[in-house]
């Protein structure tokens, strides 16, 4: 019997994604007023950044769960990333050099960020079968044998593993599609089937 248990944790937290939006809201509303109040040559351009900075923090403070939904939120981060760019590029062309570093930095940001909220939200799984328990890609110990588990209880959304060495594990699981009972009754059995297998606390 195998159990696949998905975790309800994400690696990536909403006020982390949310973080990264208002800098580029403010860094873009700074820009944009420095250029359109000091810049004679590209002074529209100046404006049309300045508004957009105070478009994007207008919709990050009142449709912020709009903004770093799933859809919404790759679409954001690309457009800011072609704007930091932009600016960026511009400023080397100027020789400008503190605003190369600004918009360089926070291009470089935005870049990481795009390639982490995609790949680290992915449901993470803890396997539960015959051989012991497989935890997620995050954890430091990948894999535990039967015989190093104490007990395995699922109460209240959260699993707890108890190990031979007394370590702990604990997560939040998302609404299992199994009877806790049976779950429960199953790592039982497998326990009481491999106590005798058990080696010395020493080499878990």
């Amino acid at each position: 019997m195998v159990y696949d248990l998905l975790l309800e944790e994400e690696k990536v937290k909403p006020q982390q994604v949310t973080a990264l939006h208002l800098i580029c809201a403010f860094a873009f509303i700074g820009a944009g007023a420095i250029i359109f109040r000091y810049n004679f040559v590209i002074t529209m351009w100046g404006l049309a950044l300045l508004i957009a900075g105070i478009m994007l923090l207008g919709v990050i403070l009142f449709k912020n769960k709009w903004v770093i939904s799933k859809k919404t939120n790759p679409v954001l981060r690309i457009a800011e990333l072609l704007v930091a760019l932009w600016i960026a590029v511009y400023s080397l062309m100027q020789q400008w050099k503190f605003p190369v570093g600004i918009f360089g930095v926070l291009s470089a940001a935005i870049l990481f960020a795009l390639y982490w909220e995609r790949s680290a939200n992915k449901s993470q799984s803890i396997y539960i079968d015959d051989e012991g328990v497989k935890l997620p890609v995050t954890s430091r110990r990948r894999f535990i044998p039967w015989t190093g588990i104490e007990q395995v209880v699922l109460r209240f959304g959260t699993l707890s593993i108890d190990c031979v060495d007394n370590r702990l594990f604990q997560w939040n699981i998302a609404n299992p599609e199994f009877d806790n009972e049976i779950f429960e009754a199953y790592c039982l059995a497998k326990v009481e089937e491999n106590r005798s297998k058990r080696r010395n606390e020493e080499e878990w």
